[in-house]
């Protein structure tokens, strides 16, 4: 009995809280829980073993080859015949979140990031609790997410900041676990983005959010797979049962301002290479708005122009009370 008092006593492995402990699942065979190993997670179902890194970290990619399977309806082209419901993202009008009195440093706002508007749909829950922060790097969204009041889950493929390592196309938690889900400028970097979006799906509650950007013109970096149109990425987040409650052009993130600080001109600072495009940015604004006015058509308005030319595009997606999980299948290999 004294020994199993210290057990209980004694830290989770790599310092997780319990109610992070209770929802991971094994990524392999998808079964819990888990069983602290005092140096590794151990899955006593398949075998498998997810050991603490040299940093401290809990280990959970996948250890083996494993396929998955997702289904899809074709025949149904009215995706491609009809525009998604894109538009300015406005704030909430109903914020749980005092977003107003929250400071957005600019590591968090440049580039294809967050915006106080999408910061507004973020959750504040008086009972706390989980919230995953997907491809979250060095944990720079952490302090933002700390105001929700839910427990930071930090999870990446890689580096020495993230709490728990794994692969996005297995997350290593048991379905319906988050109570909010972020994430930014990683969609384009995952190999099955169908796959990832089905996982996403799976470890959220119904009824809570998931938000974040993906990119669009920017040009390939960081072994980037897809970069998606206004299309692309809302057939991608509703192909995960998710309804997209807002799909927005990035307006100051350009094509060209990403061309040119990304590939054009790297490691010259930003604001001169922005210089070096703002003629031809100039000049692009300058005929749009003569097109309008010329035309007076709707086709030229500035929403399709950012639509047709902006470098992402940030969302907000709900996923549904009650969801009709697609079919698919996951096998296990070794």
């Amino acid at each position: 009995m004294a020994q199993s008092r210290v057990q209980d006593l004694r830290p989770r492995l790599a310092g997780l809280p319990d109610a992070v402990w209770e929802r991971l699942a094994c990524p392999m065979c998808e079964a819990w829980p888990l069983r602290d190993g005092v140096t590794e997670a151990c899955c006593d179902h398949c075998g498998a073993a997810y050991p603490l890194t040299a940093v401290g970290q809990l280990d959970m990619r996948l250890q083996g080859v494993k396929t998955y399977s997702v289904s899809f309806e074709v025949g149904d082209d009215s995706t491609g015949r009809v525009m998604p419901a894109v538009g300015r993202l406005g704030a909430n009008p109903d914020p749980q979140l005092a977003f107003q009195s929250i400071e957005l440093p600019r590591r968090l706002s440049s580039g294809n990031r967050l915006t106080p508007e999408m910061l507004s749909y973020f959750p504040s829950l008086e009972a706390g609790g989980l919230l995953l922060d997907l491809g979250c790097g060095s944990n720079v969204f952490r302090p933002v997410a700390d105001r929700t009041n839910l427990e930071y889950v930090g999870v990446d493929y890689e580096g020495t900041a993230p709490r728990i390592l794994a692969d996005a196309h297995s997350l290593p938690f048991r379905d319906e676990s988050f109570d909010f889900v972020m994430s930014f400028a990683v969609l384009e970097h995952v190999r099955y983005p169908f796959v990832v979006l089905h996982e996403i799906a799976r470890v959220m509650k119904p009824g809570t959010r998931f938000a974040g950007t993906v990119a669009f013109l920017e040009p390939f970096h960081k072994s980037s797979f897809y970069h998606m149109t206004h299309l692309g990425t809302h057939n991608l987040l509703a192909s995960g049962g998710l309804e997209v409650e807002h799909l927005e052009p990035n307006a100051t993130w350009s094509g060209l301002r990403a061309i040119a600080e990304l590939a054009l001109f790297p490691r010259m600072p930003g604001g001169l290479a922005r210089l070096m495009v703002m003629p031809v940015e100039m000049l692009h604004r300058l005929w749009w708005k003569l097109g309008h006015l010329m035309r007076d058509s709707a086709g030229s308005d500035d929403l399709l122009r950012q639509t047709l030319t902006t470098a992402g595009f940030r969302f907000v997606c709900r996923k549904p009370q009650h969801v009709r999980r697609t079919e698919h299948s996951r096998q296990v290999g070794r």
